[in-house]
């Protein structure tokens, strides 16, 4: 079945979209808080991308991090009626889940936890 351009950007948001999008938006604001606590502590970032961030904009890396993935959430928004989209996002959803339960890992075996 062809869609057109038109069809593709309509704005339908479902429960199931519109929680996807604040689970991600949530998990990535919950990812920038818990990576600043893990850095004040002597923890290194692992990720090289915000580790340029962190080293270009120090204690304000947060800032651009949020901004950055929030604004790609935007695409899943705009292509909601695309089944790859929606994948992508849940599979965004999963990744943050994991980060943040590494992260609390960290906190508990490291020098946070004690």
């Amino acid at each position: 079945m062809k869609t057109s351009g038109e069809d593709l950007h309509q704005f339908e948001y479902g429960v199931g979209l519109a929680s996807l999008v604040v689970l991600v938006a949530g998990l990535n604001i919950l990812d920038a808080i818990f990576t600043q606590l893990i850095l004040a502590a002597g923890g290194a970032e692992c990720n090289s991308v915000v580790r340029a961030t962190v080293d270009a904009y120090g204690d304000r890396f947060w800032v651009w991090k949020i901004a950055a993935s929030s604004s790609l959430l935007a695409l899943p928004c705009l292509y909601s009626r695309l089944r790859l989209f929606r994948a992508i996002l849940a599979g965004t959803a999963l990744l943050f889940a994991g980060v943040i339960c590494w992260q609390l890992h960290v906190f508990a075996a490291g020098p946070l936890g004690r």
